[in-house]
């Protein structure tokens, strides 16, 4: 079990698999009928090989970090604060002066015997940003999953389409007709733009939408993208007498872009967001204290030691 978990949370693993995923989507992208592999048994072992070492490594870490960081260790020695990046001694400095300058910090107290122990943190969120982003993987992975494993089931996916302008399509239900296409150019002539004009009909349900180069429609799990055109008819007359559209089954992508959405959440807050903390031990009168940030560190111990040089000048 051991062995296994060590597997599961080592980079290198991870690494492996990507690279195994990252050629097989380069095969099933770039040979013709390669997209086939996409649902295939070849492809969806790693996706689930990777999604079991995240799962894996979000577990086994972020169980000792949530505990450290709800429930800090308060009562602490002088030998663990002289081991922190900054550690001073004050005297003549209360608590509340602290306090009052460490704004956004979050603050725990407790007294033993003379002694009085304070701890302060801020920007904890940032810590979990790792695990935010292994969460939005793990829903980026699933949609795959899902498109793989759903998406090429539908006939109509990855299939082209001719309808004449005028002229309509049923495609899984509904009906796709064609009902203009318009080509647009600039004043030199160069094409500014095609778009097809087309109105979807679902029983009582009727839709017009506008297809571009760069602008799909969607319905019910299927994209529409304009695949080509009657180039002869709009060289001789200005106007196409047909329109093809290919049809790509989206099954899973709001899953994917949802998952993309809180990948990139989090590796904000891993990257944007500093873990910073301060220990004070008050004993006699006698301040010892101590920080760390896992980020930002150099400016964050210079605002500190400039704070504890302004409080005692000040003492």
């Amino acid at each position: 079990m051991n062995i296994a978990i060590k597997l599961l949370t080592s980079t290198k693993f991870a690494i492996a698999i990507i690279a195994v995923i990252i050629a097989l989507a380069a095969f099933g992208t770039v040979y013709p009928g390669g997209d086939a592999i996409f649902g295939s048994w070849l492809f969806l072992p790693f996706i689930g090989l990777l999604a079991l070492s995240t799962v894996t490594c979000s577990l086994t870490r972020i169980r000792p970090l949530w505990r450290a960081v709800t429930h800090p260790k308060l009562e602490v020695d002088d030998q663990f604060l002289q081991q922190l990046p900054y550690h001073t001694k004050l005297t003549g400095v209360a608590i509340s002066q602290f306090k009052a300058h460490l704004k956004g910090f979050k603050w725990y107290e407790s007294t033993s015997s003379e002694t009085t122990f304070v701890f302060a943190q801020k920007g904890r969120i940032g810590r979990f940003g790792p695990y935010i982003a292994h969460f939005g993987v793990l829903i980026l992975l699933l949609g795959v999953v899902i498109g793989a494993a759903f998406g090429q089931t539908n006939p109509y996916n990855d299939t082209i389409t001719v309808i004449p302008v005028g002229g309509s399509q049923q495609v899984d239900g509904f009906v796709l007709r064609l009902d203009s296409f318009n080509v647009s150019y600039y004043d030199n002539g160069a094409v500014r733009e095609y778009r097809a004009i087309v109105t979807i009909i679902d029983g009582n349900q009727v839709q017009t939408r506008d297809i571009t180069i760069n602008g799909p429609t969607n319905y019910k799990g299927l994209t529409f993208l304009l695949y080509g055109y009657d180039s002869q008819g709009v060289i001789e007359s200005g106007k196409a007498s047909w329109v093809a559209f290919q049809i790509k089954n989206d099954t899973g992508i709001t899953l994917v872009w949802t998952g993309a959405a809180v990948t990139l959440l989090g590796i904000m807050l891993s990257l944007y967001i500093s873990h910073k903390r301060v220990w004070i031990k008050l004993y006699k009168e006698q301040i010892t204290l101590g920080a760390i940030s896992n980020k930002n560190v150099v400016r964050f111990l210079k605002n500190i030691d400039n704070l504890c040089a302004k409080l005692e000048d000040h003492s």
